[in-house]
């Protein structure tokens, strides 16, 4: 297994400096912008050769990078692909077997085709399990914060606490507020602590280590439009 492949399903945690490292490099790069930019949603693959790279974009992410094995065989039988360009690619890769085999396989071999995504698949665990949407349950509230806190001077109120980072900030206002943005005394007990590091939360979430990546990934490319600021 190539060391991309691993990065996401990694079954040993590295700590979080590594998994930053990794996730960095396949989040989308853009920041915000008011104008619309293209970007290379395959930018992570394309220093790998081209058939390896659109491989494992489609197991990460899901990408349909290349036609199915139905449209090819469709394009086959109304002749867009010659009969002496397939035997030719039979022979390339197959030179010393058996030609008709290997034709029959292509032609009419029955193959399970999964192109479902690798990203999202453990935190979809939640809903199947526990009917629990955690995008739905915790965006729209993280995100309002976030908006507010990162506000550009637009906003008629300022942010309570401006003078800190967005942790330490959140933290002073619960302490002095009477309400409060979560939804049960653990959670709020969880804020304080300052000495509680993200393994410490993983593991709780999470359980086994040996996920810990895999999660965090899901996590990350749920937050739809702000996976750029992110990285």
């Amino acid at each position: 297994m190539d060391s991309n492949h691993s990065k996401i399903k990694s079954s040993d945690w590295e700590g979080v400096e590594k998994l930053i490292h990794d996730l960095k490099h396949y989040l989308p790069s853009q920041a915000p912008l008011k104008d619309f930019i293209h970007h290379n949603s395959l930018h992570a693959f394309q220093e790998q050769p081209f058939f390896q790279g659109i491989k494992e974009a489609t197991d990460i992410f899901g990408y349909r990078t290349t036609l199915g094995l139905s449209e090819y065989r469709k394009m086959f039988d109304e002749g867009r692909i010659s009969p002496e360009i397939l035997e030719k690619v039979v022979k390339h890769y197959a030179p010393s077997g058996n030609s008709v085999f290997w034709k029959e396989k292509m032609l009419d071999g029955k193959y399970e085709e999964d192109n479902a995504p690798r990203i999202g698949k453990l935190r979809a665990h939640w809903h199947q399990a526990y009917n629990l949407d955690l995008e739905t349950f915790v965006q729209p509230v993280l995100f309002r914060i976030l908006c507010s806190y990162l506000d550009q001077g637009i906003s008629i109120w300022d942010f309570p606490v401006s003078d800190k980072g967005f942790l330490s900030s959140i933290r002073e206002m619960e302490e002095t507020s009477y309400s409060s943005f979560f939804k049960s005394k653990l959670a709020k007990q969880l804020l304080q602590q300052e000495e509680l590091t993200m393994e410490d939360l993983l593991a709780r979430i999470v359980g086994s280590s040996k996920l810990f990546n895999h999660y965090v990934f899901d996590q990350q490319f749920s937050h739809q439009g702000w996976s750029g600021m992110v990285s």
